[in-house]
């Protein structure tokens, strides 16, 4: 693990990209900024690494393409011995890089954004402003090492006692922000085709990444997975992802709605404003689970869950990438359990079974 940046110090930066003249805009991009200094270039994955190892920078802006070793294999092999906060930059927002990025992000990277289109006029501004942004709060997050998926082994923790109130749990709600694409994968690759509890899903990503985020799930997951309607409804079998900058509210009955209506808190959509709306609906027959992320964003939908008597989970502090929403769920008494998010899952297809059961009995 890397040491802590130094107050005051400016953040250390690696630019990674085989483009000479984009390496050339980041630094227009950040020159003058005195809180960011650029320690090295790469044009490759295999210079990245290399690099990352000798000059320990702060935060790394990582191209996804690259001739050679790419992004993806380049933030595996970082991730796997000199972790450091990486942010992928990416040319597109669909296709295949869309997807790489995605695939970037399971492997560790911090965060995603779009290279600014040249051609367009105040682009790279507004892009300098944002990617100085995702600098300094990628800089603040303590990344530990991570395991590449070669060699990765499941993690196995123990369960105790599955909830045995008789509830017929009849909906899922789930957020996640930094880390949960694969939070997400370990959790939905571990369900069942037909998985008979509805689920939702809001996962704070970069605007623009959301459907190669879900075309890259599709791919870990027997359940359908989608982007959620304006109008739509929560079926047995399916996951539904919020749309971006739609809220994602269920109602009663199934039916669910993707609105524009103000954030509750600073982010659209709002895991708080999910979790709640399934509180509002279906009481005690709810689940929420609130997986790895900065922040704070779910807390209170999730003590609103558990004030209903729902049954409430978050992601466990060993298996985040930032224990930031889970610790102040937990600190604030929202949470009946903690667990590894493949742990989840073999609880989860319990509480399915059980409720199946229960329905099937007529005690719903």
């Amino acid at each position: 693990m890397r040491a802590s940046p130094v107050p005051g110090d400016p953040v250390r930066l690696l630019v990674v990209d085989d483009s000479p003249s984009i390496r050339g805009v980041i630094r227009a991009m950040v020159e003058g900024d005195d809180g960011i200094l650029i320690v090295g270039e790469a044009a490759n994955g295999g210079e990245a690494v290399e690099m990352s190892r000798a000059l320990r920078p702060g935060v790394i802006l990582m191209d996804v393409q690259m001739p050679g070793m790419d992004g993806i294999e380049a933030t595996e092999r970082i991730m796997a011995s000199d972790a450091a906060p990486i942010i992928a930059f990416s040319a597109f927002t669909w296709g295949g890089e869309a997807k790489a990025s995605i695939e970037m992000l399971a492997a560790g990277a911090l965060d995603v954004m779009t290279k600014p289109d040249l051609a367009a006029a105040g682009a790279v501004g507004d892009c300098s402003r944002v990617l100085r942004k995702k600098i300094r709060s990628a800089s603040r997050v303590v990344v530990v090492r991570h395991l590449r998926r070669s060699a990765a082994a499941p993690r196995t923790r123990g369960v105790a006692a599955d909830p045995s109130d008789g509830t017929c749990f009849e909906v899922l709600g789930v957020g996640a922000s930094t880390g949960g694409p694969t939070a997400l994968r370990e959790l939905f690759s571990r369900l069942p085709a037909g998985f008979p509890i509805p689920i939702l899903v809001v996962q704070h990503i970069t605007a623009g990444f959301t459907a190669g985020f879900v075309d890259w799930l599709r791919q870990h997951t027997p359940l359908e997975v989608r982007i959620a309607n304006a109008e739509d409804r929560a079926l047995p079998g399916s996951i539904l992802i919020a749309p971006e900058g739609r809220q994602l509210e269920a109602l009663p009955g199934g039916a669910v709605r993707a609105t524009s209506r103000r954030p509750r808190g600073v982010h659209l959509p709002s895991v708080d404003t999910l979790l709640s709306s399934l509180a509002s609906a279906y009481g005690p027959k709810c689940i929420g689970a609130l997986l790895t992320g900065m922040g704070s964003d779910g807390v209170e939908g999730l003590l609103d869950i558990r004030r209903g008597g729902g049954f409430t989970l978050a992601q466990d502090e060993g298996t985040c990438v930032v224990y930031g929403m889970p610790r102040e769920a937990v600190r604030r008494g929202a949470v009946n359990r903690s667990m590894a998010p493949a742990s989840m899952a073999g609880l989860l297809r319990r509480l399915a079974d059980r409720s199946s059961r229960l329905e099937g009995a007529g005690r719903v």
